[in-house]
């Protein structure tokens, strides 16, 4: 059922490849919450690098460590999640894949 009305934030599974000690390469994932954008933002969130987006529209995450504890959405871990560049591309493509409604090929 479609809902008018949606909520303001959406989660979203981003996926992003990780290179290993042994030079192989690991899927890893975490579940990203954004905040949804209107016709109007989204011409303006358009123009911007995927950085500068990720820091106007993630507001939160579901993300584990090495011991699989939990990593809390901070002002660091943030700032340490921006400097990961195959992460924030793979995560500002989350974000227009399911803001947009576009689905994904197999």
């Amino acid at each position: 059922m479609f809902i008018l009305t949606p909520s303001e934030t959406f989660k979203a599974l981003v996926k992003v490849n990780v290179a290993t000690p042994s030079g192989a390469w690991r899927e890893e994932s975490f579940t990203a919450i954004f905040r949804r954008s209107d016709e109007e933002q989204r011409e303006e969130l358009l123009e911007l690098k995927n950085t500068e987006l990720l820091k106007r529209v993630l507001v939160g995450w579901e993300m584990v460590d090495e011991e699989r504890k939990p990593v809390e959405f901070n002002e660091q871990n943030f700032a340490a999640f921006l400097r990961l560049i195959g992460a924030c591309r793979e995560a500002a493509k989350a974000y227009w894949q399911h803001n947009t409604g576009a689905k994904q090929k197999n």
